[in-house]
Parts: structure tokens; C-alpha cells; sequence
């Protein structure tokens, strides 16, 4: 007597059963490669001069860099960590803890998404001291944790005495990222709404605001210099980032494309091994299509008998 039901059918029901659990998400430990960073944004106003011109990316430094980085999160394997601080004038200002990038995904999408120039709670930029502060955050909290400090370098009013960077050789880990082009561009005026209103002039910069008053400064004239109509440039400025990211022991990378950022990011040695869960979902997925599939691959045995 023939059985009722054949391979096929068991095929079928192991199939079934196997995607139930690949739905599941199970996870199992295993021992990989992990990142754990701490991105720090520059969102002084020079940040919003738009020279990035590659499709379907944002133009303005600020929207470059947030995509960039995004992208970077993303590619990182679940067990990473990714915190994120703000940079403006002389310090930087933690938004969140690192988090872990996978289960909370939706939340570092979010912060990332609502960040803007106006957050900014002064004008002024000196780099060599934001720098020191987000390597203060670092030493305090975890020096495990591995930097990534995306900036244009450029430093608001001029400081003709560099001070030194505050780390020992081999302390801190990460890279300095210049964000921009070298070639000179003025820089965009901005009212609270984001409207143009035109570009920031030299002049503009002699007197500089401390607070973020400087954000009514298009009407605010009682304590600046009379404008001779030369418009205040920015750029890169690479060769200080790169002096800076020697002196800090951290490497430098040019951001010219998000997926750059993203695979320096996930280099070995930058990482460390973790005992993380895995999902295998995705092997038991495969493996349920290798049932579904295997009575239409292999032989018909019974016609070959019949043949036979």
C-alpha cells in the first residue's frame, strides 16, 4: 500500500515549519567584529554652504554629512554602538548615549533627521578646542569608544595661536572627516526659517556674536562693522585637519561620498570581537527554499524505474 503523503509533502511541511522560525528571528551568540562610535556633527552656519553636487545627495555640508553618516550606521553590524554629539563654538554636546545600531535604529534615524544649524547655541568655531572636548567626552566616558569628527575646519573668528590637542599617542581611535570642497565659496545667510537672505560678508565676522542672537543678525547692526561688501569664504580646510588628526593619533578621510565613510568605518581595526546575538533567520529561510525547491530539482526516480 503506497503511503498517503510522499517526500514532497514532508519537504513542504519541514519548509513551513522553518519559516515559522525564520520569522521568529532567532538569534544565536556568536563571536564577531563590533564598532562603537562616537559621531560629532559641526553645525556652525558655514556648515550650511552648499558645494557637494553628487545626485541625489544634499548639496549643504550639514545634509551631507547627516546622510553620510546614516548610511554608515546603517552598514554596521548589529552589536555596534553609534552615539551622537553636537559640535559648535567650543564644545561639543552629547545628544544621545551610544546605542545599539540595530534594535535602536528608528530612534538614531530620527535624532539624525531633526538635526539643524539653528541647534547651534553659539556662532563662534574653534576647532582645535572642539575637538579637545568631544577627546574629553571620550576619556571620561569610555575611551574604548572610537571618534569620528566631521567638520569643514573652518574657524570663526581666526586665532593665530593653534592650541595643542589634548591626547598621548595611542590613546583615542577614529578619524577626523573634512567635510566640503577646497574651493572658496561664500557662505549662505539664514533667517530661523531656513529662508536665504542672502550671504554673510567679512565685515560680518569682525564683531562676532557669542550667543545665538547671531541668528537675528541679518537686523541686528549695532554692533557690527559697516559691510565693504566682500563676502565672507569658506572651504576645507584640510591641511589643519589633517595636522590635527596627527597630533591626535585619530586618521582623516575627505567625505566625497557617504559609502567612503562607510567602509573606513568598518575596517578590522577599528573594531573589536564580541560575543553578539546573530540572526540566522535568514538560514532558516534558505534553507525552507531548498525544500520548497527540491522535488523539481531532483531526479524523477519513479519514472526512471517505469523506464526501466
Amino acid at each position: 500500500m503506497k503511503p498517503r503523503f510522499g517526500w514532497p509533502f514532508a519537504g513542504l511541511a519541514a519548509a513551513a515549519v522553518l519559516t515559522l522560525l525564520a520569522w521568529a528571528d532567532p538569534r544565536i551568540p556568536i563571536e564577531q567584529p563590533v564598532f562603537r562610535y562616537l559621531f560629532v556633527l559641526d553645525i556652525t552656519q558655514s556648515m550650511n554652504t552648499r558645494d557637494y553636487h553628487l545626485e541625489n545627495l544634499p548639496a549643504d555640508r550639514l545634509s551631507f554629512a547627516k546622510a553620510a553618516v546614516r548610511r554608515a550606521i546603517a552598514d554596521l553590524p548589529c552589536g555596534s554602538e553609534a552615539g551622537l554629539g553636537l559640535f559648535t563654538t567650543q564644545n561639543v554636546e552629547l545628544l544621545f548615549e551610544p546605542l545599539e545600531v540595530c534594535r535602536h535604529a528608528g530612534v538614531i534615524e530620527d535624532v539624525l533627521e531633526h538635526i539643524d544649524w539653528r541647534m547651534a547655541w553659539a556662532a563662534d568655531s574653534f576647532i582645535a578646542q572642539g575637538l579637545n572636548s568631544a577627546l574629553r567626552i571620550l576619556k571620561k566616558r569610555d575611551s574604548g569608544l572610537r571618534l569620528v569628527f566631521l567638520s569643514d575646519g573652518q574657524q570663526t573668528p581666526d586665532d593665530p595661536v593653534r592650541p595643542e590637542i589634548q591626547a598621548k599617542p595611542g590613546e583615542f581611535q577614529g578619524l577626523i572627516v573634512g567635510v566640503g570642497d577646497v574651493k572658496p565659496v561664500p557662505v549662505p545667510k539664514l533667517d530661523r526659517e531656513n529662508r536665504p537672505q542672502g550671504f554673510w560678508e567679512t565685515a560680518d565676522t569682525l564683531a562676532p556674536v557669542t550667543t545665538t542672537a547671531y541668528l537675528d543678525a541679518s537686523t541686528d547692526t549695532t554692533h557690527r562693522h559697516k559691510n565693504d561688501g566682500t563676502l565672507y569664504l569658506t572651504w576645507l580646510h584640510e591641511p589643519e585637519l589633517k595636522e590635527f588628526a596627527n597630533m591626535s593619533g585619530l586618521g582623516y578621510l575627505r567625505l566625497d561620498s557617504p559609502s567612503a565613510l562607510s567602509r573606513a568605518l568598518r575596517n578590522p581595526e577599528l573594531g573589536e570581537l564580541r560575543r553578539v546575538p546573530a540572526g540566522i533567520g535568514w538560514l532558516l529561510a534558505l534553507a525552507a527554499w531548498a525544500l520548497i525547491l527540491w522535488p523539481h530539482l531532483a531526479p524523477n526516480r519513479s519514472l526512471r524505474r517505469v523506464s526501466g
